[in-house]
């Protein structure tokens, strides 16, 4: 064989073995969670992944515009698992989504936190008061992670006497983390003088008033979100936390709760060291969002609002009468239990063979009212009452038909008769109608070209009273090169509670995209909705007492690949 033949052989082999190298270690991104979580509006935030944001080029979609993310395609050493994010000083404070994909595939969605506040990170040690970090006040969010089991975080803050701090733990309630986390307020002499662990489901916070000047202690630790045997303090690297603290303006709730999408009047501000410019705002009604955003840049932190469909109105001192302020149907209304066994109460007009729709909500709004509701007729007959209308679910939901002309009377207590500043509650009267919802068991899915199609199997949740119209279920802008035939859900038929599209592709396709997969009633076409999911690594099992609501989005994913 000659120089220039054993010279072409060996490039040719070389470039065999690279090629199957190339495929066996090419990998897909694997990101579980991010570190820090969050950043403040208009600066670049440094990020780390866990595990591995794949082979280059890598890509990142997010769930709204304002963050750029950029990942360097040749990595310095020891820098493989972290990239780049600048906010944009026009972004949104509020909860961001991102996914990471490349050729191989997409890792799960996870969250990013855009606030308002200046950042620093936790720095080891700072398990007791002698370790203790300082922060910057008056205000500033903390980026940290209780690493291990048995971690503490401590910080230190100098308050003047009267002074109010917040502390506010983000954690599992919009981070996933897989924490019931603790806060606690020492003094110098390392006395607790306030403790708590719930207040938005498990995340913490704790509103304290220093009783003197002096320096006082943050202290923050964990239990497992989802309870084991174990009995002490509990930590990963997937325990991530924002912990917020400050002295300036912090709002708790709006009033109303809620907003209309036709008004454009502002709602008032609950909450701590609120300035008098700060007890009043416009909600901002987010593009194709159920809520609306409430945030100002002098604001320690945001609140998202639900939107509704007709004004909400504000209790009023009729409520604490004895015959009731009086609503109009449709309405909704925003009370609150302000003192232990206080009732309020409504009263409205229906006529015979109305069926109304009773709805209270709180804690799914992440406040602590155990709803318990009453309805009477204008005689103060009893009708009705209800607490938790299915396990586990703490806002009550009343459906009745009206048997006969009249006035007739609501009484909105707390369960357990508490009541409190927090104890606000969106109460909505209306007439029964009936919706559907669809789900899937996963949030992303691959197909393979050349191989089987890809089935999807979409759960429909046909709501009470039953939804009974034919509802079809197709898949959005199906890229180039994919068939996906929508199938009809009827009732009484085997596609009335679940149906499964198929979707197939050819040979050359190769895609990388949201997969959006909707349902509309073909009786009344304005009913449509987006088939959401739960997302895998941020919800837990929720087993406990009061469980926080299952995150589901609508941000289904679709990889389209050769088959190798």
């Amino acid at each position: 064989m000659s120089s220039t033949a054993r010279i072409l052989s060996t490039v040719v082999s070389m470039s065999l073995v690279f090629s199957l190298i190339t495929q066996v270690t090419a990998a897909p991104p694997s990101v579980r969670y991010l570190n820090p979580a969050g950043g403040q509006v208009g600066q670049k935030v440094n990020v780390t992944v866990d595990k591995t944001l794949g082979t280059a080029p890598v890509s990142v979609w997010t769930s709204a515009p304002g963050l750029k993310v950029v990942i360097p395609e040749k990595p310095a050493k020891g820098k493989e698992k972290q990239f780049s994010i600048q906010i944009d000083a026009k972004a949104r404070p509020g909860l961001y989504w991102l996914r990471f994909h490349n050729a191989e595939g997409a890792s799960g969605i996870r969250p990013f936190v855009v606030g308002t506040l200046p950042e620093q990170s936790e720095t080891e040690p700072n398990n007791d008061l002698a370790h203790a970090q300082k922060y910057k006040q008056p205000s500033v969010t903390i980026n940290g992670v209780l690493s291990k089991s048995g971690d503490v975080d401590t910080y230190q803050v100098v308050l003047k006497k009267g002074e109010t701090l917040v502390a506010s733990l983000t954690a599992n309630e919009q981070l996933g983390s897989p924490m019931d986390g603790v806060l606690q307020i020492l003094n110098h002499r390392g006395t607790v003088l306030s403790h708590i662990d719930d207040t938005l489901w498990f995340d913490p916070r704790i509103v304290f008033t220093a009783p003197a000047d002096g320096t006082y202690y943050i202290r923050t630790f964990a239990f497992p979100a989802d309870p084991n045997s174990t009995i002490r303090f509990a930590g990963a690297a997937s325990y991530v936390y924002r912990l917020t603290l400050s002295t300036g303006p912090f709002v708790d709730h709006s009033l109303p709760l809620a907003h209309h999408y036709e008004t454009a009047k502002p709602v008032t501000l609950e909450g701590w060291n609120l300035t008098d410019s700060l007890k009043s705002l416009r909600p901002v009604a987010e593009h194709s969002d159920d809520k609306a955003l409430v945030s100002h840049p002098q604001l320690a932190n945001w609140l998202k609002i639900p939107l509704s469909p007709h004004p909400v109105l504000l209790e009023s001192k009729q409520s604490q009468q004895e015959k009731g302020q009086l609503l109009s149907t449709p309405s909704s209304v925003t009370g609150k239990i302000s003192e232990s066994e206080e009732i309020d109460v409504y009263r409205f007009n229906a006529k015979k063979g109305e069926s109304l729709t009773f709805q209270v909500d709180s804690h799914a709004l992440g406040y602590p009212l155990d709803a318990h509701l009453k309805l009477f007729d204008a005689k103060g007959k009893l009708l009705k009452e209800i607490d938790d209308p299915i396990r586990n679910y703490f806002d009550a939901r009343l459906i009745y038909k009206i048997p006969a002309d009249g006035e007739y009377q609501l009484h909105v207590t707390d369960r357990f008769q508490h009541g409190g500043f927090r104890y606000v509650y969106l109460l909505t009267i209306e007439p029964t109608t009936t919706d559907f919802k669809l789900q899937t068991s996963a949030e992303q899915y691959t197909l393979t070209t050349g191989g089987k199609p890809l089935e999807i199997e979409v759960t429909i949740n046909r709501l009470s009273p039953r939804f009974s119209d034919d509802i079809e279920i197709s898949l959005v802008g199906l890229p180039k090169g994919v068939t996906c035939k929508p199938i009809i859900s009827k009732v009484k038929e085997k596609t009335e509670k679940s149906v499964k599209l198929k979707l197939e592709a050819k040979p050359d396709t190769v895609f990388q995209g949201p997969l959006e997969i909707k349902g509309t009633s073909l009786k009344d076409k304005t009913k449509t909705h987006l088939a959401t999911a739960v997302i895998k690594g941020i919800s837990p099992k929720r087993n406990t007492a009061r469980p926080k609501p299952d995150l589901q989005l609508p941000y289904l994913w679709l990889t389209i690949k050769k088959k190798k």
